[in-house]
């Protein structure tokens, strides 16, 4: 029996599965969760005089540890109070360390020309810089070297002039760096204006999303379809595409700002808010859109017919049977906002917020603290959880189920409210749009020192297609390539949680798979690094890499669309090849597959148009030679002096090669036909 049941092809799948998912959702996320409680010993940088017997602390330098000075050229290292050992300059060359209190003081020699130096717990890696002058004919240095002369002493021996960096290694399990984050300014900051950004972006969009896709949905409204589609468009736009126009039009140097002579900048927390209510309205119109149209409508019948008015039916009526959809898309809205890197990072270089403080505290010029950036990383996950837990356990609380007898109707509206709609919706469109005409438009524009002329010129596309263009096909290989391991895992793993329901396996699967959605993209990118940075899966700085982290991240996409489908296939189809003869494998290929192959390109498709514009996770992952499109654009979006017409041409490339394959998703999956009339 138990043999058996190992050679079902689809446990083994399931089973496989299951520890890709812990490789690659649960294991980067436990070494953040990990080393957000450890903290490096410190360090720091001394410059050994040649020409009299002292030692000069770079002050800037010392992290962790606090050095006292005894007399000229001894210094006392200690740690919270607690002195560990003296260092005595003994002449031009040569250091004289011993330990305080007694203690053992152990050295040895380390890689690549450095020094081991142990002493109570602590564990140093000593090394030196010297720099020449173009008139010194010396060309190399005398090398780092350490004696014993004592369990307690060494003679540390060096180069003339050299700056030696003492650097503890060693990491200490400690509370340190929540106590840190939560009390120092910059941290805490971070934190706030993160939670104010995506509460006031959602509510924004909330109010104009809200309102645009009730009156469609309840008015008989012209060109509703085309909407639909446009909307949905706007939906995967390049997440700082709207940032790199906003900042264009209305910077301090902006072309609406310099035209219009405003003393007025986007530039600050009002206009991230500003462009990621527009970034994020997509989501919430959508699944509105839907929850109104599939309300029955004999409810609302029957609501007017006991004397309720119009408004009271929305409210007490409408609007509560819609709210699964209405906060579905909240949820959608909130996580996007708080996650977003590229709008806070492009509007304003110095406003702090997690994802941008997470990135910065990692690649710091003055060294990463990885501590701090995990730190960061384990609050974004719990406020992420947090949002989600609060959505699952308010639609839990209550029922909306309704016995639906009459198809959703669309009213015949007066002519005065549909042009109100039709302004409105105009309105809303020309502000979505608007970044991308922006953009388009600046593409055939002369650039100069980073400054737009009236010059029209195809020399940005020239010199995309001259200096660019293996981004281009950087970014469809990583992206067809996760797309194509997503097509395959989202297939498996839905046909195992839709028909096989293993106990504890397939819940266990169903929670991983969904993880990814949790976790941001900075996040998600930083426990890769953490976890695929040494030997045997140095993975680091290759393209592969990014495959792996586009792929589970868009995963969601694949199953959930998959799942769908495979919930409107009867089982007794599968059932009947089965009672004929055919294997497992064989009646799902020759059966279900076929049927269901409609959801799971839609699924994939949608996994390759996220995979294309995602950029929180490509930032902290990318290294040359596999620069993704979304890399050069923002490499040409924030360096100072950086070519804005490639920035503008590689968008528009990638606008047309993510909107022709959402138009064919759209027109397919979505219902746009003309609905029944319904009376005033």
């Amino acid at each position: 029996m138990n043999l058996r049941r190992l050679k079902d092809p689809w446990k083994l799948f399931a089973l496989g599965a299951l520890a890709v998912a812990l490789g690659l959702v649960v294991l980067p996320q436990l070494w953040i969760f990990l080393t957000s409680f450890q903290k490096e010993g410190g360090k720091f940088h001394l410059k050994a005089d040649s020409s009299q017997a002292r030692l000069t602390v770079i002050e800037e330098t010392v992290t962790g540890y606090e050095l006292a000075r005894l007399q000229q050229g001894a210094l006392r290292v200690q740690s919270r109070g607690e002195p560990l050992f003296t260092i005595l300059s003994e002449g031009p060359r040569s250091l004289l360390l011993e330990a305080c209190g007694g203690e053992a003081l152990g050295g040895w020699p380390g890689p690549e020309g450095t020094v081991r130096l142990k002493v109570k717990g602590s564990q140093f890696i000593v090394s030196q810089k010297v720099f020449f002058s173009f008139l010194d004919s010396q060309s190399s240095a005398e090398p780092l070297e350490i004696q014993a002369l004592s369990p307690g002493s060494a003679r540390l021996r060096h180069a003339e002039n050299a700056f030696l960096l003492f650097e503890d290694r060693s990491r200490h399990l400690t509370l340190a760096n929540y106590l840190t984050f939560l009390s120092q300014n910059q941290y805490l900051r971070a934190l706030v204006n993160s939670l104010f950004i995506t509460l006031c972006a959602t509510a924004l969009a909330a109010a104009v999303s809200i309102s645009l896709a009730y009156a469609l949905a309840r008015y008989r409204i012209p060109g509703t379809p085309t909407i639909l589609v446009l909307v949905t468009m706007a939906s995967v736009a390049p997440p700082f595409l709207g940032a790199y126009a906003w900042r264009m039009l209305l910077g301090s140097q902006g072309i609406l700002t310099t035209l219009l002579r405003l003393h007025w900048t986007i530039v600050g927390i009002h206009g991230v808010i500003w462009v990621i209510a527009w970034l994020v309205f997509p989501l919430i119109f959508l699944l509105c859109y839907d929850a109104f149209t599939a309300v029955d409508q004999s409810l609302r019948e029957s609501s007017m017919s006991l004397g309720a008015d119009r408004r009271k039916t929305l409210f007490k009526i409408e609007i509560p049977l819609a709210l699964p959809g209405l906060i579905t898309g909240l949820y959608l809205a909130m996580m996007a906002a708080f996650a977003d890197f590229g709008t806070p990072f492009i509007i304003s270089l110095d406003l702090q917020v997690l994802p941008v403080l997470i990135y910065k505290e990692y690649m710091s010029e003055v060294g990463s603290n990885l501590s701090i950036a995990s730190t960061g990383s384990v609050l974004m996950i719990l406020v992420s959880s947090l949002i989600l837990t609060g959505q699952r356990v308010y639609l839990s609380a209550r029922s909306y189920a309704a016995l639906k007898r009459t198809s959703p109707a669309a009213l015949q509206p007066t002519r005065a409210q549909r042009l109100l709609v039709l302004a409105f919706t105009a309105v809303v469109l020309f502000f979505a749009f608007l970044p991308h005409l922006t953009v388009l438009v600046t593409s055939f524009l002369r650039w100069s020192s980073g400054v737009a002329t009236t010059t029209w010129t195809l020399s940005n596309y020239l010199s995309l297609f001259r200096h660019e263009l293996r981004a281009v096909f950087v970014s469809l290989f990583l992206g067809l390539s996760a797309t194509a391991l997503d097509f395959l895992f989202g297939i498996g793993i839905a046909y195992i949680l839709v028909r096989q329901r293993y106990p504890v396996l397939s819940d266990l699967l169903n929670v991983l798979v969904m993880m990814p959605y949790v976790v941001p993209g900075t996040v998600l990118g930083l426990g890769f690094i953490l976890v695929f940075n040494q030997p045997p899966l140095l993975l680091t700085g290759t393209g592969l890499i990014m495959v792996l982290a586009y792929f589970i991240r868009k995963l969601p996409y694949s199953v959930k669309s998959s799942e769908a489908a495979l919930y409107q296939i009867h089982p007794a189809l599968e059932e009947a090849a089965k009672s004929l003869g055919a294997r497992p494998l064989r009646s799902f290929s020759s059966v279900t597959f076929p049927l269901i192959i409609g959801g799971i390109l839609s699924g994939a498709s949608l996994s390759f148009l996220h995979i294309m514009t995602e950029l929180s996770s490509t930032i902290m992952l990318y290294r040359p030679p596999w620069k993704p499109m979304t890399a050069v654009i923002f490499e040409n979006t924030i360096s100072a002096g950086a070519d804005f017409g490639i920035a503008g041409a590689m968008t528009v490339l990638l606008m047309l090669l993510l909107y022709l394959p959402l138009y064919l998703i759209t027109v397919k999956t979505r219902n746009l036909g003309e609905r029944r009339i319904e009376p005033i």
